[in-house]
């Protein structure tokens, strides 16, 4: 977060501060902290791919799931941001997307939004995609 934070100025900090999110009724998020909560989870499910399915720190289907909502509410951030900014948060994004996209593939059954409860049809592409191998493939077989 602090990288994150360093590419923004003090009055470009406080622009983003002042268009927070609402995650739930008491709970708001700028899109710094959601940037960089997006980059964190992209990051670690990636990591994951490597370990066994019985590793107890592996994330599961649903913790994925959590975090395709969390980028919804990224996205959300960003449209609230003046088109500067955006565009020099977007460029930060727009990595993660593309790590994400990197390791994953289409995901046709619409497996996500099954385990999401949510209906697929006008969400955004990160919510048909599906990691390409590692211990979450293994959980949507079940689904």
């Amino acid at each position: 977060m602090a990288e994150l934070a360093k590419m923004f100025d003090a009055a470009e900090t406080a622009e983003i501060e002042a268009r927070p999110v609402a995650m739930g009724p008491a709970n708001t998020v700028d899109a710094l902290e959601l940037a960089a909560g997006w980059a964190g989870r992209v990051e670690k499910f990636d990591r994951d791919r490597a370990l066994p399915w019985s590793d107890r720190t592996v994330w599961n289907e649903h913790d994925l799931a959590g975090a395709l909502f969390l980028r919804d509410f990224l996205q959300q951030a960003l449209d609230g941001l003046p088109q500067p900014i955006r565009q020099k948060l977007a460029q930060f994004v727009e990595a993660a997307d593309s790590t994400f996209r990197g390791y994953t593939i289409d995901d046709p059954d619409g497996k996500m939004a099954k385990i999401a409860d949510v209906d697929p049809n006008g969400r955004p592409w990160w919510w048909r995609r599906v990691p390409v191998d590692g211990p979450i493939v293994q959980d949507l077989t079940n689904y």
